[in-house]
């Protein structure tokens, strides 16, 4: 009668849930659930009223699966946080060795050394591609989010890696 409470409950939490992690989800929580009534009983053997108390401490299906989602939330925006920081210092560099170029080649010009003008069309090409990766980034980047993002839910190989310590 005991995991017939708990599967009923994990199930409830993980039909919520995108089909691609429900399989590690209610691996997880049901790791977590049977810990939290091993420590409720204290070792002893449970009964449904002790999985009932275990499970309405920690909270209703509805508000598991929301603590997946805020948990979820929180990873993609560290992860997109990281990719454009990743992406500044990238451009930084890039810019950087273009506006190099660029001097090197009008000192070179002014100077009478070379009439060739290829470091100042390179430092330009450099710079004006590193201001068009700028602009344009942000929206290519919110593109192939939208465009992955009905894989991710119609994903059925649900076997992810990931824990999920936001159950515990």
């Amino acid at each position: 009668m005991v995991s017939r409470i708990i599967d009923q409950y994990v199930d409830d939490v993980t039909q919520q849930l995108p089909i691609g992690v429900r399989r590690t989800v209610e691996r997880d929580l049901k790791d977590i659930i049977y810990q939290k009534l091993d420590d409720y009983t204290e070792g002893q053997r449970a009964v449904s009223r002790d999985a009932r108390a275990v499970l309405r401490e920690m909270g209703s299906p509805d508000e598991i699966a929301d603590l997946y989602y805020i948990e979820l939330a929180k990873r993609k925006k560290k992860e997109k946080k990281k990719l454009f920081q990743n992406l500044e210092d990238t451009s930084r560099l890039i810019l950087g060795a273009g506006a190099l170029l660029i001097i090197l080649g009008l000192v070179l010009l002014v100077t009478g050394v070379t009439s060739n003008v290829m470091p100042l069309m390179i430092g330009a090409v450099l710079a004006l591609g590193v201001m068009l990766v700028k602009i344009f980034a942000p929206v290519i980047l919110q593109i192939d989010a939208e465009r992955k993002k009905p894989q991710e839910e119609t994903s059925a190989s649900g076997e992810e890696d990931e824990e999920f310590f936001w159950l515990s």
